[in-house]
């Protein structure tokens, strides 16, 4: 059909090009109709297409052949439409604006409609202004015009326009008023001027502007007869603020298209499906909000994504299935895209290409613009070619074809289509070219083809420069190739033509051996290309779903890197490895109404799900094992307390009292008389049932025998209490409510325990819900504060050491008391309380602001919480292991290949050496250890020791140095024979301290450079240790030094903090070339091209290896910024601990990979070349980390933390693949295969 309306426009083209008036006055047709035969948008009658040929000057004989296309054509629609669902047509627009004669499918904007209709029936000029893809054309279009059209006399017309490249000359005659005969508003002709922003990106003659804005602005008079709106993107309100006119006259008749509320989204995604008789999925509904809520530019891609998914509908239903498959509101568009690019051949790709870019206007300081052309400016190359790829593409609703121009369907497909904006800034400059050439060559055609407009001298050579290649020449119009022929034919001579004409030849002959050997090998690179879009799509699909279906993520992350090894999968494998998400598991998947009460169990392994007709559980390790059970019908009362251990519900009866139901039994085996019931807690394993009644007491009744074992009067009922709680032993009772202070009883004893724990900082007494926490063992509380969570130890009073930061929402203790988690705004922290410096896991939230019921079963590992309906499931992996030790071996370092480590040890004021062997775990060396040396003190203060634990090993692991401040001497450790391999002595400085300072190796461990402080500057000497016994001093470098000092591998340059650096060649230093603030880690890439630099917020800058440019700037692992935690630290405790931020890194042995490890324990893995994250970051025990290094391999991570031993990651592609499988239990299933893969033949994943 598209074709068909093509070959149209073709024949009035050919026919002199006559206006849509002209012919309408030869025919009984009107300027409509006949514009719409030509649309494409809908196929003509029979009788419409033979009045288009007679009024184009078609004889008999062309109606014939015409009338025989239409039969053809006709046929094909008739079985298309037969085959498309009953020719059923989408109710949502895709990437098209909205037309007036869409208004009934137009939903959302009822408040913006009525805002804009007040304000142009109020002003005479006025302005819409919204970002791009806010639907500002549509809410014109769509919105005002049959609004104001449906109140009749309120206008006498309604003309629509784009100003285009000669705004004025097009459109002097839509600026001229109706004549009418009514009253001052019912005479007025309103214009409205869509994408005015093209007076600035197309129109490039100021005086043409200027005056067509005036024209516009002269609407403001009274007795104008004309109403201007015109809409306008917000980024171009600086260009309008620049005519001070039209400044003025936006000043108050502007109207901001802002984001649609959630209300008005759902209006927007439910409304043209209901109108259609189609029902959305509520869940793609919700998943379709979360998307685009907030997203600038959002609009067209939601546009987009649900026509796509109307596409892929099951029956009449809209499923989450089918929006998934489109790639999402974010992705939908680039895979409408690539699904046709990946169709055409390699010469119909790079036609394509040229098409696009001829639609584009490439910004300058601005935006990139869509631009409209008329269609014989795409009669480049072949016609017929052309010809069908802007069929394809307007098929696919990437184009618009409106009477005889073509246009992008919408801006948004420049910024979501990565492959349409990578074209755009590498052709950028091409681009602006070809437009001023295009400006030219029409120009010159319309100057009669006067010479004296032909490109000459820097125009024409730059002109030469973009356009002389063949391959490239392609893009142009015979009226663009024709002008530059002409031009270069008038500035050369025939010598040079004829020259000209054997180069090209030459050329043409080499491609078309390039072409021969490209068409050989067409099908099987096409396959490939497709492969590997397939694999980028589906890698992104994995990454969208890491939180809703995290196990499918796991498999979509294999079969992405299965079907080709790019960043992106390798990307996707490595987060689906450190994904902490392990599962989701919702109750309404099973069918779970009516229930009204939930709960996980203690240990966090069960789900009990309890209701009047059945009590249900679920084992979250399995969920497929279940158990039902009856429920208590007749007894349900006003509801019931699932016990921690899920085996009881505590019924409240409506006339007072508590009831004990035994689930498995399915009775009741104890009733409490207890009167009215204000709130209820079990006790751990259900065994003890604490009550407190509205008249405040507070009663501990043991449920297995009926006796009372604690009486207590609470505070009175109308502040109440905020929380009860049972110690998990039974000894304890804890309570704590509004204006009253916590309390803990011993039940057995009767009494209260007398602690500090009472009165809260500042004298505040009272306590908020979820406020504290007592350890399951009973020794121990944890109360919540505005700064954190302090601990008190139950026995003695004694304050134990707290954890820092916000005041937690909730917190629970693991079954063995050994961590606790609390739940704050938007993330939930893991403490290992023998190590309370900071949480060793961080896990945000998502759509939810915090969480209440959580439990945490270490033996497993796994951390579960409830979110509404669905319990999840982290893997807590490493955080919750064993192994953790003090932190005594305070400085470790990894050899470069990782198979060595250093370690230092400051235990009872001496300083210890070892050197270990990773693979074997076995001592290879242990240099004598050495007293710390004493600290003058002042009179009656203790005595005080320096510890200075600064020490190096080479990068091939043969030397280690570190100081001896006994005898001042800086030793160098020979680690193969495990002996003293030389010695090196510094000078005192001018007030006789010893000459010690920071230090590095060079990777060879031949130099050796000491940094001191010589007066008030830094100096670094550089020492030849290539010899054994007293180094010898061979250089000094004046103006740099500090800690720490970096060396490249061939020993050319040398960094110093501050961002110094030092040609060792020469001895010249540059100061602060890097300019890096609080720089505290520097790394060169094994060839020394990249040096990293860690800074103390957690970001890397990458530097070229001569450090000129800079090529990258690394974010931090939580977004850059700098741990609060690190002020929890005593003095004692930052002395022997590394600083925050990056604190170690290391690149792979390739230099295409670094590892960044942060002070809070975090390491992220990072692609050099593109700056892009791999993955998500490990999966750490937590602790910070000290060192980094890659085996030689490049396949093993190694780490060295504070407190924990060297842990090693693998990150070889199939072995990840293959951990993923088994962390997922099985590979993707054929149907999840057919749903995120249907253009691609099945294959076992796993």
């Amino acid at each position: 059909m598209e074709r068909f309306a093509y070959e149209l426009r073709k024949l009035r083209q050919e026919a002199g090009g006559p206006t849509y008036r002209a012919m309408a006055k030869q025919v009984p047709y009107s300027v409509t109709t006949l514009s719409r035969a030509a649309g494409g948008e809908q196929f003509p009658s029979l009788a419409v297409v033979l009045a288009y040929v007679r009024a184009c000057g078609g004889d008999q004989q062309q109606c014939e052949e015409w009338e025989g296309r239409w039969r053809e054509i006709s046929g094909e629609v008739a079985a298309r439409s037969a085959a498309e669902d009953d020719g059923a047509d989408s109710p949502y627009q895709g990437l098209a604006r909205f037309e007036p004669a869409d208004h009934e499918r137009f939903f959302g904007r009822d408040q913006l409609i009525e805002a804009a209709r007040e304000l142009v029936l109020n002003r005479r000029f006025a302005a819409v202004f919204g970002p791009s893809g806010s639907g500002k054309s549509s809410l014109l279009r769509a919105g005002l015009v049959p609004a104001l059209r449906s109140r009749s006399g309120e206008l006498a017309a309604i003309r629509i326009l784009t100003p285009g490249p000669h705004p004025l000359r097009t459109h002097a005659a839509a600026l001229t008023p109706k004549p009418s005969g009514g009253d001052t508003l019912g005479g007025d002709t309103l214009v409205v001027v869509d994408q005015f922003e093209e007076v600035f990106t197309l129109c490039t003659d100021p005086a043409e502007r200027a005056e067509f804005i005036e024209r516009l602005l002269a609407a403001r008079a009274p007795d104008s007869g004309l109403r201007v709106v015109i809409a306008v993107r917000a980024d171009f309100y600086a260009r309008c603020a620049g005519h001070r006119s039209l400044a003025d006259a936006l000043a108050d008749s502007s109207l901001l298209v802002g984001p649609m509320t959630q209300a008005e989204l759902r209006e927007t995604v439910v409304g043209p499906a209901h109108a259609a008789g189609l029902i959305v999925e509520r869940e793609l509904t919700a998943r379709l909000i979360a998307d685009v809520d907030g997203e600038p530019g959002g609009l067209p891609l939601l546009s987009h994504a649900l026509r796509e998914t109307w596409r892929r509908r099951k029956g009449r239903t809209l499923t989450m299935a089918a929006y998934e498959a489109t790639g999402g509101a974010h992705g939908a568009i680039a895979h409408t895209a690539e699904e046709v690019y990946e169709t055409l051949s390699d010469r119909r790709r790079d036609l394509a290409r040229l098409v696009l870019l001829r639609l584009i206007t490439p910004g300058d300081g601005t935006p990139d613009t869509r631009r409209p052309v008329p269609v014989a400016e795409l009669s480049f190359g072949d016609p017929a070619e052309t010809a069908h790829i802007v069929d394809r593409l307007a098929r696919a609703r990437l184009l618009t074809l409106r009477d005889d121009s073509a246009d992008l369907a919408h801006e948004a497909l420049i910024t979501a289509w990565p492959r349409l904006h990578t074209w755009i800034d590498e052709d950028r400059e091409r681009l602006r070219a070809h437009r001023r050439l295009t400006e030219a060559a029409q120009l010159w055609h319309d100057l009669g083809r006067d010479p004296g407009a032909l490109y000459r001298g820097t125009r024409l050579a730059t002109a030469e420069q973009h356009f002389s290649h063949p391959e490239q020449s392609a893009a142009l119009t015979p009226l663009e190739q024709i002008f530059l022929t002409t031009a270069r034919t008038a500035a050369t001579t025939e010598h040079r033509r004829r020259r000209t004409l054997l180069t090209t030849l030459t050329l043409l002959l080499v491609l078309a051996l390039i072409a021969g050997v490209v068409a050989w090998q067409e099908n099987t690179t096409a396959d490939r290309r497709h492969t590997e879009a397939e694999a980028r799509r589906i890698a992104s699909v994995a990454e969208a779903l890491r939180f809703t279906d995290p196990k499918r993520a796991m498999r979509l992350s294999v079969a992405a890197w299965r079907l080709a090894d790019t960043t992106e999968t390798r990307s996707a494998l490595l987060g689906a490895v450190s994904q902490r998400e392990a599962d989701t598991f919702t109750t309404h998947d099973l069918g779970a109404v009516g229930e009204e009460s939930v709960r996980l169990t203690a240990d966090g392994r069960t789900l009990v799900v309890a209701g009047q007709d059945r009590v249900r559980s679920w084992d979250l390790r399995d969920p497929r094992r279940t158990r039902t059970h009856p429920g208590p019908v007749g007894h349900w009362g006003l509801g019931a307390e699932v016990a921690p251990d899920g085996r009881s519900l505590a019924l409240l009866s409506e006339g007072g009292g508590v009831a004990i139901w035994d689930v498995r039994a399915a009775r009741i085996t104890r009733r409490f008389d207890v009167g009215d019931v204000a709130q209820l807690a079990f006790g751990r394993d259900g065994g003890l049932l604490t009550v407190e009644t509205l008249n405040g007491s507070v009663t501990v009744w043991d449920v297995r025998d009926g006796r009372r074992l604690l009486s207590v009067k609470g505070p009175k009922r109308e502040s109440g209490l905020s929380e009860l709680a049972l110690s998990g032993d039974g000894r304890l009772l804890a309570l704590c409510g509004d204006e009253h202070p916590l309390e803990v009883w011993d039940i057995a004893a009767r009494e209260r325990l007398a602690a500090p724990w009472g009165k809260r900082p500042g004298g505040e007494r009272s306590c908020l819900w979820g406020d504290f926490a007592l350890a399951p063992d009973g020794r121990s509380v944890a109360v919540a504060t505005d700064d954190g969570v302090r601990r008190w130890a139950l026995a003695s009073g004694r304050e134990l050491p707290g954890l820092p930061g916000k005041r937690p929402r909730v917190m629970r203790f693991s079954e063995d008391g050994a961590f606790l988690v609390t739940s704050g705004p938007g993330e939930l922290l893991l403490w290992r309380l023998s190590s309370h410096e900071a949480p060793v896991l961080r896990h945000s939230l998502v759509n939810v602001e915090t969480v209440e019921e959580f439990s945490l079963d270490t033996g497993a590992g796994v951390l579960r919480y409830m979110d509404e309906n669905e319990v999840r499931s982290l893997d807590l992996g490493r955080a919750t292991a064993g192994g953790w030790t003090r932190g005594d071996h305070v400085r470790k370092q990894l050899s470069a290949d990782g198979r060595t480590l250093a370690l230092v040890a400051n235990t009872t004021g001496r300083k210890g050496f070892r050197l270990v062997d990773v693979d074997s775990g076995k001592t290879v060396g242990e240099p004598p250890g050495q007293p710390c040396v004493p600290q003058e003190t002042e009179p009656g203060e203790s005595a005080a020791v320096h510890c200075d634990l600064t020490s190096v090993l080479s990068a091939d692991g043969r030397y280690y140095a570190y100081w001896d401040y006994a005898t001042d001497r800086l030793i160098v450790w020979d680690v193969a024979n495990r002996r003293e391999h030389a010695t090196v002595r510094s000078a005192p400085d001018r007030e006789g301290r010893p000459g010690t300072g920071p230090f590095a190796l060079s990777a060879d461990g031949h130099r050796l450079y000491t940094a001191r402080l010589t007066g008030d500057k830094d100096t670094v000497e550089i020492w030849d240790i290539r010899r054994a016994g007293q180094g010898r001093e061979a250089g000094t470098l004046s103006g740099i030094g500090g800690s720490p000092l970096a060396v490249r591998r061939d020993a050319t340059a040398l960094v110093g903090t501050g961002g110094a650096v030092a040609d060792l060649r020469t001895g010249r230093v540059t100061p602060q070339i890097l300019m890096e603030e609080d720089a505290q880690t520097f790394l060169f890439s094994p060839d020394g091209s990249r040096l990293a630099v860690g800074d103390a917020q957690g970001r890397v800058t990458i530097w070229d290896g001569r450090m000129r440019k800079r090529l990258a700037r690394l974010p931090g692992i939580d977004g850059g910024t700098e741990s609060d935690s690190a002020m929890s630290y005593t003095a004692d405790e930052l002395v022997r601990l590394p600083q925050y931020g990056v604190t170690a890194l290391a690149f792979s042995p390739d230099g295409k990979t670094l590892a960044v490890g942060e002070g809070e324990g975090g390491v992220q893995l990072w692609d050099v070349e593109s700056s892009r994250r791999l993955g998500s970051p490990l999966p750490t025990p937590g602790d910070p980390v000290l060192s980094l290094a890659f085996t030689s391999d490049g396949r093993t991570l190694r780490t060295a933390g504070l407190h924990t031993e060297v842990q090693s990651y693998d990150l070889g592609p199939a072995r990840l693949a293959a951990a993923v499988c088994e962390r997922a239990g099985s590979g993707l299933s054929r149907a999840e295969w057919q749903v995120h893969l249907p253009d691609l033949p099945f294959r076992e994943i796993c």
